[in-house]
């Protein structure tokens, strides 16, 4: 698991901070600050936080809170399917989200449901973007946060998420980069599917996407 799994004393302190949009509001009032990483890192800096995490980071920080039976499963699915030995799995990726996502059935597992219907998204959908073309399959995570507008083939989406892009109507902060809300696009092929995703206008990336949803999901 990822380090802020293992600080105790933290999680006393930010036990509200599980809540996507509380985490948001105290980023707008300077009491989380924010950066994009890798590391995947939550420390306490002064009298507030530093939360320096990635797209899968964020997601898997949320979920390992407020929805724990939920990341097991995504876990379990990844020791089982990638080609290293359990042990050296310390974190998810995107892609692993993507593949567990893509393995569900149109029953979906005891904590997931595949959304294959794009007519209908809710509020906690987990959005995975991946680049299948390139070397290591990169791609993203975002959370729908709410629906704006469907018009013909697009769907306008605001999305939580952490990333180095600045989204449209961004509210990012730390020179747009990090954890924050912003608008995306979801553009539609003619069997309904998504086939392709804008961060910014006319930015029209290819890319495979699946979308899962929680059974338990109250809010953000």
């Amino acid at each position: 698991m990822l380090l802020f799994w293992s600080i105790p004393f933290l999680f006393k302190i930010i036990g509200k901070m599980f809540y996507l949009a509380k985490i948001i509001r105290l980023i707008q009032k300077g009491r989380i600050k924010t950066k994009y990483s890798h590391h995947n890192l939550i420390y306490r800096r002064g009298s507030g936080f530093v939360f320096s995490v990635d797209c899968s980071g964020l997601l898997e920080f949320w979920l390992s809170k407020k929805h724990p039976a939920a990341l097991k499963e995504v876990y379990d699915f990844t020791y089982r399917v990638r080609p290293v030995k359990k042990e050296q799995i310390k974190r998810l990726y995107s892609f692993d989200f993507y593949d567990y996502f893509c393995s569900l059935s149109a029953q979906g597992s005891p904590c997931w449901q595949l959304v294959e219907n794009t007519k209908v998204l809710v509020q906690g959908d987990v959005i995975v973007f991946i680049n299948s073309a390139r070397i290591g399959r990169p791609g993203h995570i975002a959370i729908v946060d709410e629906e704006i507008l469907r018009q013909g083939k697009k769907i306008v989406v605001r999305v939580i998420d952490s990333s180095t892009v600045e989204h449209m109507d961004d509210y990012r902060q730390s020179a747009k980069k990090g954890i924050g809300r912003g608008v995306i696009e979801l553009n539609l092929d003619n069997a309904g599917k998504i086939a392709s995703v804008c961060y910014a206008p006319g930015c029209y990336k290819p890319r495979n996407v699946v979308m899962a949803r929680l059974r338990q999901n109250k809010n953000l």
